[in-house]
């Protein structure tokens, strides 16, 4: 209903996993719950099970993190925006989910600067680009940063990556030992940060299995798996350097 009330043009919050989702603006809140719901992280042996640890960087307002605590995983989900992460922490109260405020990075530093983006509050990031159209970001907010290495500890069964570019600093200078703990990887990438083929290669190094789940022009989806074989590039809907 409350999907139906928002074409309507009715200010009501989306509800997820039984939350009225709690988000910085409006269109945030859609927009993160049509993804998830649409199945954007839905792919075959990639898609949360119950006792994983699942590693959500990026985390936004939560969703993709109530969805795999809703399949019974336990979470934990890195978002560094303070607004964001405040709507964090109001949607995932009371689940086997642990927020922490945090941007990714490639090298271990206390704080980082978080460069803020007019468009939508979704495309934040550390690069201090829009992620789209290149243009220069004025605004910022230093926030506490994490490496690859922190938000994997000891080892998790899936790691969620969607932190506007900053995934290939992050995956580049993370070691394959660091690589190889979490068991899968499902990653957003952008191309204005670098070409796919970098990620590919990173993580066939480490010995993962990789596949390309999508692509367009500006951003696409990778998969990768822990494996002992050769690695298989695959793509539904176009090719890697389309």
């Amino acid at each position: 209903m409350s999907h139906i009330a928002h074409k309507l043009g009715l200010d009501v919050s989306p509800r997820f996993a039984g939350v009225s989702l709690s988000a910085p603006d409006a269109s945030t809140a859609w927009l993160v719950a049509l993804q998830i719901a649409v199945g954007e992280y839905r792919a075959p042996g990639l898609t949360p099970q119950a006792g994983w640890r699942v590693v959500d960087v990026g985390a936004n307002i939560g969703v993709f993190s109530l969805w795999a605590e809703r399949l019974g995983a336990e979470v934990s989900a890195f978002e560094p925006e303070p607004r964001t992460f405040a709507s964090l922490v109001a949607n995932v109260a009371g689940r086997r989910i642990s927020p922490k405020q945090a941007a990714l990075v490639g090298q271990p530093v206390p704080a980082v600067r978080l460069y803020l983006s007019e468009v939508d509050s979704t495309r934040h990031t550390v690069l201090g680009k829009e992620i789209e159209s290149g243009e220069p970001l004025r605004d910022f907010v230093d926030v506490p940063a994490v490496t690859l290495a922190d938000v994997v500890g000891s080892g998790c069964d899936l790691l969620k990556l969607d932190c506007e570019g900053t995934e290939f600093e992050a995956l580049v200078r993370a070691d394959d030992e660091t690589l190889r703990r979490a068991q899968r990887i499902i990653l957003e990438f952008h191309r204005f940060a670098g070409s796919p083929e970098v990620i590919v290669d990173r993580l066939e190094a480490a010995g993962m299995t990789v596949n390309l789940l999508e692509a367009t022009e500006s951003v696409g989806l990778i998969g990768a798996s822990a494996s002992n074989g050769a690695t298989e590039i695959r793509s539904s809907r176009s090719e890697v350097g389309a």
